[in-house]
């Protein structure tokens, strides 16, 4: 259990590390223009805030694999319209904040519930370090991927990797299913 929620975290944080950085090239490669992008790529962070204030509102409701769950779809979706083309590029990327937004808080709240708060404080710190060997890690692999597979081809890795990513989370929550009955 510990292991796949390592990997859901890292490969959710490799995801938002690559995007980030790589974000107004993929746009401009897609002849959208520079200021075009830049004001595209605001919508980020708006997106993010309004993901994590609706988040608290509900969080009580419900088990943080949901909000994994939930974030990880979100990602899914805004890279895979991103990848797609479609001309509501500002859709693809208010799905991917919300989905990234709310990542950041089912990164503390999952292991707690499903570790508790014995050892909490080492076991996010074994969940860290891949996560941010990750983080460092993307960059370089989404500038190889770009110049290797073009932007279109680093968006479908990117989308393939999304979904596998909610294919995890999914395994996840049907084993705390299956340990909570």
């Amino acid at each position: 259990m510990f292991a796949l929620i390592a990997l859901v975290i890292t490969i959710s944080s490799m995801i938002s590390a690559l995007l980030s950085v790589h974000l107004l090239t993929i746009l401009q490669v897609r002849e959208i223009a520079l200021a075009a992008a830049v004001a595209l790529g605001a919508i980020v962070g708006p997106a993010q805030v309004g993901a994590r204030a609706i988040e608290m509102l509900i969080s009580r409701f419900h088990h943080p694999i949901w909000t994994k769950f939930a974030s990880t779809v979100f990602v899914a979706t805004g890279v895979g319209l991103l990848w797609l083309g479609l001309p509501v590029v500002a859709a693809a990327l208010i799905f991917y904040g919300a989905g990234i937004g709310i990542e950041s808080i089912a990164r503390g709240t999952l292991p707690l519930a499903v570790f508790g708060e014995h050892r909490y404080a080492a076991i996010m710190g074994r969940i860290a370090m891949p996560s941010l060997i990750g983080q460092a890690a993307s960059p370089s692999l989404g500038a190889m991927l770009i110049d290797g597979f073009g932007a279109n081809g680093a968006l479908a890795a990117l989308f393939s990797v999304a979904l596998l990513n909610v294919m995890l989370v999914t395994v996840l929550f049907i084993l705390l299913r299956r340990r909570a009955a």
